[in-house]
Parts: structure tokens; sequence; C-alpha cells
């Protein structure tokens, strides 16, 4: 019912996976390279895996910062030129991403019997697509 409504103001329904760390992930292309990204509502920022450079044909900037993640830790990332997201070959945006080491991460994941994971989707993302997620049906709205 949600997916008729919001379809009719617009909204494009892209699937998701709960892993077994019940995080929501779905796969989408960054510069026509497909991966596997993490929906995290509380990331201020969406990130690629450092090690992911060449093969999502990112453009760093000179310049790296650090960022804050949910604990005390702080990750060092390198902002990106803007790079092209896609869904199934539909143009969503132009987005910019930090880079950052995401071993830990995966890590983390792995040691709960998920997949790694090759970035992460955040608040900059969502907010600019107006993004809705309905986690009974495991759906991400987009509206671009």
């Amino acid at each position: 019912m949600i997916k008729k409504i919001l379809e009719t103001k617009g909204y494009s329904t892209i699937p998701l996976k709960k892993t077994k760390s019940q995080h929501l992930v779905g796969v989408f292309e960054v510069n026509d390279l497909e991966g596997l990204f993490l929906i995290d509502t509380g990331a201020s920022n969406s990130c690629i895996r450092l090690d992911m450079e060449s093969e999502f044909s990112l453009i760093a900037k000179e310049s790296s910062m650090e960022l804050s993640g949910a604990g005390n830790e702080k990750l060092n990332a390198k902002p990106t030129a803007k790079s092209r997201i896609t869904y199934k070959g539909g143009f969503i945006m132009k987005l910019k991403f930090f880079m950052l080491d995401m071993t830990s991460i995966n890590k983390s994941l792995a040691d709960q019997g998920s997949e790694n994971i090759d970035g992460i989707l955040g608040a900059d993302f969502l907010k600019r697509t107006n993004a809705l997620i309905d986690y009974k049906s495991k759906k991400l709205f987009l509206k671009v």
C-alpha cells in the first residue's frame, strides 16, 4: 500500500536486504561499479572503502580529515570529488564520498555472520533523496 502511494508521488523503490547483524543493505552502482552499501541514518556522511578507490573510479582530494564514529574512535577520511550513483542504470544523483578504512567495520560485520560492505550511504544521501525506509518490507523509497 505504501509503495503505491509513494510511487504516485514520484518515489522510486529500491529493495533492501537485512543482514544477520540486523543492518539494511542495498546494491547501488557508483561510477558504474556495483557495490553493497549499508543504509545508515546515523552516519552524517556517505563513505566508501579506502581500498576500493580505483575500482569505483574515485577522485580523491588532496586533503584528509578526521571523522568521528559512534564511539570515541577517530577515523582518517579522504574526501572525493562527486561521483555518480545509480540503481540498475537509473541515475539517482552525484554525491561526494569520504574514503576510509572499513577493515574494522567489515570485521565486526563478519563476526556477526554478515557479508562485507563496500560503503555506507548516510544522512547526506538520505536527506537529498527525501528517503523513506520501510523496515517491515525492507524497501528504500527515494525521490530524486
